[in-house]
């Protein structure tokens, strides 16, 4: 893993990732993963109008094996316009993204944050919450639950951070008062795992798609058999049905 870090303005500190995250070839075709932003934000609370977005990490594929991550931490809560440009810089080549459960919270910060900052800002038009789509059928795979380290750990994930959101913000405050290096690696590392493996995550999205694929075939040929056990004049459904088993 090749890293390096810098400032921009103000206080503003960035960092940048260079590591291979390789997938399977088929999953990674399937999904066109290389047109994907990986996206994950962290924030002082829930509160829309009150808190602030105060770091944002970024990934995307260089290469089919090469991944790029790009970290904008605020080191002051007066930073987020300045990380917020940032991301509108960074996000404007992408037509897809994809967040874990980012529709209940990235999604609706940032559209708060860059409406209130008047940054002109439109997430790109596709957003893949793995999050939801995982969501219906995670008992059903033997998933303990439905959060990110769960997931993670069924296929196999395991993390060097030991925190969550909550800690997190606790952390965020008390590197406020600290400036202490040791807090900052801490809160960016989280972030980090957070978005280096939603690109993992694809395998047990691809799970779930080849099974709801195969559930379709079994209906459409359960289909069939009961038009032709009816002996009824079958010849365009069958042909309708047969085009879709194709």
């Amino acid at each position: 893993m090749l890293f390096f870090f810098y400032r921009l303005g103000g206080t503003m500190y960035i960092k940048e990732y260079n590591i291979n995250v390789v997938m399977p070839r088929e999953i990674f075709s399937k999904f066109k993963m290389d047109t994907i932003a990986y996206l994950d934000i962290e924030a002082t609370g829930f509160d829309l109008e009150y808190d602030k977005i105060v770091l944002i990490s970024l990934g995307y594929y260089i290469n089919k094996d090469e991944f790029k991550i790009v970290q904008y931490f605020a080191e002051s809560p007066s930073e987020e316009e300045s990380i917020l440009k940032e991301l509108k810089k960074a996000m404007s080549r992408f037509k897809t993204w994809c967040t874990y459960n980012g529709t209940a919270f990235d999604e609706p910060f940032i559209l708060r944050k860059m409406y209130r900052y008047d940054l002109g800002f439109r997430l790109p038009r596709e957003h893949l919450d793995l999050y939801k789509i995982i969501r219906p059928f995670h008992k059903k795979m033997g998933i303990k639950n439905c959060s990110l380290k769960s997931v993670e750990q069924f296929i196999g994930i395991n993390r060097k951070d030991e925190i969550n959101g909550a800690i997190w913000v606790e952390l965020y405050n008390e590197y406020l008062e600290k400036h202490d290096e040791k807090s900052k690696e801490i809160l960016m590392l989280h972030n980090y795992e957070d978005v280096v493996n939603l690109p993992k995550i694809f395998k047990v999205i691809n799970i779930i798609q080849d099974d709801l694929d195969l559930k379709r075939k079994e209906k459409l040929v359960k289909k069939q058999k009961t038009l032709m056990k009816n002996n009824r004049n079958t010849n365009e459904p069958l042909k309708r049905i047969n085009s879709q088993l194709l």
